[in-house]
């Protein structure tokens, strides 16, 4: 399964569009009942219907390409009537028979498309919208700018087989598609025509830097390297500072660090070529001054420092528990940056060095990149900036794609679409190390943005600072647009901090910013501080289940734990 690989064309131009499913809720009645389409080339040539088979007709009369925003939810209600209507699925999108179709889903679940052959012989590729522009459609219109934005509906409102769609069902599904349809023709405008907004990151940068020049700097290393290397790879901090956290605090602010990830690739010294392999502890030289290595130690953490070591895959901790103390000895990769971090915020027992790898380094791998992308950012407004935006901090992650690519295939099971894991699928890296290193700089700098202001800290996600003060902190570069620095975000006047990826802030004019990772935006804005108590549950948390017809969205409940 890889997202990037490119889709077999017909001989003859695919007409493009955006779609998109209202479905049931029920899953004993699970269904379409209204499709929207709507042409890329002409966004308000807008068509709807109330069959499924009546939008596979259409979309089968020539070669097309069709854009869902998650096609997850409705591709699972096509993938149903094709398994229904005599359809086999293969594994080669090269040579499909008539009555076929093919699927690119990873061993997570994700989609990233639903590729056609129909009975008359004509092609269709399904493809989900939401790995091009990863945000909500209801944000994307309001980024786009679009003149008009996405409506409101009943989800829940029963409607019988054959329901026609009243004038108000109707302009909500006008509006979904064609703000699709809006926001892809810009996308498309930009050549952006992979499967995922970072491999169009990815192609863009090859284009500006050389793709032979890519090449010798950037090389395929062994399969056995990259996995070693791989393992010092780590995501953004995020952590609740536990002296402030449970309890309602007073007044504060809020900062983000201006365009972090392409702030570190612009100013940072990076990883390029061949490593050289050292053993013992890590020798950086002259001409090899970035290492990665594996450390076997036990760690404690200094007074009134904030805990920054995870680790994962652990039976003692948990993936995302930021630790205060590794009682047993423990082996991690490391790079030299996150290493210098630890040693500031923890007393360390070293036991062994197990050596690792060097890395030439150099300044200025991206700048023609990162120089055009802000340009353009900095005097646009609307689609072209976002797109920008997403060309800016899309291209880092691509770096660090992992190899492994082995994907699902769907099956039929009582009627039931259902998925097992394919055959084991990779595909050569591209250079781990530059995303190691990359994201090792950005925790780099929260980490110590934090600890400067270690008194007034009370949380911190990735580019983020919430700090329970009101007064300006000198430490910090603060600037509101210039990259790199810290702009202001907010005041609020109180705040929550529950634990990471949850919190709730309360903002001078009372209005709230919540976060609660996992409950639906719309839940989760309706609560007060009072609503947060140990062992409440809130209803609103959504699990799709796929169910005989398609998939349907389940209420859970979701129990706080303090």
């Amino acid at each position: 399964m890889s997202s990037g690989r490119k889709v077999s064309k017909s001989k003859t131009r695919r007409i493009e569009y955006a779609a998109d499913f209202e479905t049931t809720t029920n899953a004993n009645d699970c269904r379409v009942w209204l499709w929207g389409l709507a042409s890329l080339d002409n966004p308000d040539d807008y068509e709807q219907g109330v069959h499924i088979h009546d939008f596979m007709d259409r979309v089968a009369e020539t070669n097309t390409v069709v854009s869902f925003h998650n096609l997850s939810h409705d591709g699972t209600f096509i993938m149903d009537w094709l398994f229904k209507n005599g359809y086999h699925h293969v594994a080669d999108n090269k040579r499909m028979p008539f009555q076929s179709f093919t699927t690119l889903i990873s061993n997570t679940g994700k989609f990233y498309s639903i590729t056609i052959r129909w009975k008359n012989g004509t092609n269709c590729e399904l493809r989900d919208s939401l790995k091009k522009v990863p945000m909500s459609l209801k944000r994307a219109a309001e980024a786009f700018k679009l003149a008009e934005l996405k409506g409101e509906l009943d989800y829940h409102l029963y409607r019988e087989v054959g329901h026609l769609p009243t004038p108000e069902e109707s302009d909500y599904m006008r509006r979904d598609t064609t703000i699709l349809a809006h926001i892809m023709a810009q996308v498309r405008a930009q050549g952006m025509t992979r499967l995922t907004v970072a491999s169009d990151s990815m192609a863009e940068y090859k284009e500006l830097f050389g793709k032979t020049r890519f090449q010798k700097m950037f090389p395929v290393l062994s399969e056995a390297m990259d996995a070693e290397i791989r393992q010092a790879y780590r995501g953004g901090y995020t952590y609740a500072s536990e002296r402030f956290k449970h309890r309602v605090m007073r007044s504060g602010m809020v900062f983000d660090v201006n365009s972090l990830y392409p702030a570190v690739m612009y100013n940072e010294l990076l990883p390029y070529g061949q490593p050289e392999w050292f053993s013992g502890p890590p020798r950086p030289t002259k001409s090899h001054p970035l290492v990665i290595f594996s450390v076997e130690f036990t760690a404690t953490l200094k007074p009134d420092h904030i805990p920054i070591i995870q680790i994962k895959k652990s039976s003692v901790f948990h993936d995302s528990e930021y630790i205060k103390e590794v009682k047993e000895p423990t082996i991690m990769h490391v790079t030299d940056i996150d290493w210098k971090l630890y040693n500031e915020h923890y007393d360390i027992t070293v036991y062994s060095y197990g050596g690792g790898w060097r890395f030439k380094a150099m300044h200025g791998l991206f700048k023609e990149y990162i120089d055009k992308w802000s340009k353009i950012k900095a005097e646009s407004t609307g689609g072209l900036r976002e797109i920008a935006k997403l060309h800016l901090n899309s291209l880092y992650g691509k770096f660090a794609s992992n190899p492994n690519v082995t994907g699902k295939i769907p099956y039929l099971d009582g009627g039931v679409v259902k998925y097992r894991m394919g055959p084991q699928e990779t595909r050569p890296p591209v250079y781990t190390a530059m995303g190691v290193f990359i994201t090792s700089y950005a925790r780099n700098i929260t980490i110590r943005a934090a600890q400067t202001n270690y008194h007034t800290f009370a949380y911190a996600d990735t580019d983020s600072l919430h700090l329970l003060t009101l007064e300006r902190p000198t430490e910090l570069d603060v600037h509101p647009h210039r990259m790199g620095a810290w702009k202001l975000e907010y005041t609020f006047r109180h705040a929550l901090y529950v634990r990471a990826k949850f919190y709730l802030e309360q903002l001078r004019d009372g209005s709230m910013v919540v976060k609660i990772a996992g409950m639906p935006e719309a839940e989760s804005a309706k609560l007060k501080f009072a609503d947060i108590t140990d062992g409440r549950k809130l209803e609103g948390k959504l699990r799709p289940k796929n169910v005989p017809g398609g998939r349907v969205l389940l209420d859970e409940s979701f129990t706080i734990k303090l």
